[in-house]
C-alpha cells in the first residue's frame, strides 16, 4: 500500500511531462510549417545581398570578425526588432553569468525579421564561406539556435567557458552586436568578448553590425561585466555542418537551457 502511494506522485509527475513534452513538440510543428512563408514573406523586406562581402576574414584560429556584413538598412530593421522586446528571461549564476536571454521560438511572433536573417540562404552562404566547410542552421527546439542575449542591468556578464556540442557536426557560434553603448556617453559599453588565444586574452571587437564566427567548443570565451548606464544587445545564432544530435546529447542541451531559459526548456 506505501509503495502504490509513493508511486501516486512519480506517476503523476510522469504523465505532466510527456502532456507539456507532446504540447511542445506540436508547437514546433505549427512553427515549422509556417516557418518557409515567414521566411519568405519577412526575407524580402530584409533586402540581403545576392553576393558575399570580399575579402573574407581568415578562419586559421577558429575565429572570424567581418565589419558591417549587413547592409545599413537591413541592420536597421533587425535593430529595431530586438528593442521590441521590454523583458527578457534572467539568469544568474553566482561567479559566472549574469543577464537576459530571448529564446528562439519567442521571436516567431515578435520578431520575424530575425528568424529570416537566421534562416536566409545570404547567412548561411556567408558563414559557410567564412569557416570553409557547407554550415546548415541548427533545430527549432534548440533554444540557442537563435536568440537575443541582453547585458541591460550592472554586472552583467558571462565567465570563462567553452560552448559545449550537442550535435554530430562540428558546430559554431555567430554573434551579432545590435546595441551596443553607453547611455549617457558617445563610446561601447564595458562588456567585451574576451578569448584565450596563443596563451594570451585577446580582446574582439564587438561594434553594432560586425559579424563574430567562431567554433565556441575549441575557442575559450567569455563576456566582461557591464557597468552602469549601458546596454549591450547580440543576436547569437549557431550553425552546424552536420545538426544531428543523440538522445543523450539532446538531453544534456534541454539541461544547459534550462540556465537560460528556465524550466521550460526541459520539455524542449
Amino acid at each position: 500500500m506505501l509503495t502504490e502511494i509513493l508511486l501516486i506522485p512519480t506517476v503523476a509527475g510522469a504523465l505532466a511531462f510527456t502532456g507539456l513534452k507532446l504540447h511542445k513538440q506540436h508547437q514546433y510543428h505549427q512553427l515549422q510549417t509556417r516557418q518557409r512563408d515567414l521566411i519568405v514573406a519577412t526575407g524580402n523586406r530584409l533586402n540581403l545581398p545576392t553576393g558575399l562581402p570580399e575579402p573574407l576574414p581568415d578562419f586559421q584560429q577558429r575565429i572570424a570578425v567581418l565589419p558591417k556584413p549587413l547592409p545599413e538598412s537591413t541592420f536597421a530593421m533587425v535593430q529595431t526588432c530586438a528593442l521590441r522586446f521590454g523583458q527578457t528571461e534572467r539568469s544568474y549564476f553566482p561567479a559566472h553569468k549574469q543577464g537576459g536571454t530571448i529564446a528562439y521560438e519567442n521571436l516567431y511572433e515578435t520578431a520575424p525579421e530575425i528568424v529570416a536573417l537566421y534562416q536566409s540562404d545570404y547567412l548561411r552562404r556567408l558563414c559557410s564561406a567564412v569557416i570553409g566547410e557547407p554550415v546548415l542552421p541548427t533545430p527549432i527546439n534548440d533554444q540557442s539556435s537563435c536568440s537575443l542575449l541582453f547585458y541591460a542591468r550592472p554586472r552583467d556578464h558571462i565567465g570563462w567557458h567553452y560552448d559545449y556540442n550537442f550535435y554530430q557536426g562540428r558546430h559554431f557560434t555567430v554573434l551579432l552586436p545590435l546595441v551596443n553603448h553607453h547611455l549617457q556617453e558617445d563610446r561601447l559599453s564595458s562588456a567585451q568578448l574576451a578569448i584565450r588565444q596563443n596563451d594570451q586574452e585577446v580582446t574582439i571587437p564587438t561594434p553594432p553590425n560586425t559579424l563574430i564566427v567562431f567554433e565556441g567548443a575549441r575557442v575559450f570565451h567569455k563576456v566582461t561585466r557591464l557597468q552602469e548606464n549601458e546596454l549591450r544587445i547580440m543576436l547569437s545564432m549557431t550553425f552546424c555542418t552536420r545538426p544531428q544530435s543523440s538522445l543523450l546529447k539532446g538531453a544534456l542541451r534541454r539541461f544547459k537551457d534550462v540556465a537560460y531559459f528556465g524550466v521550460r526548456a526541459l520539455w524542449t
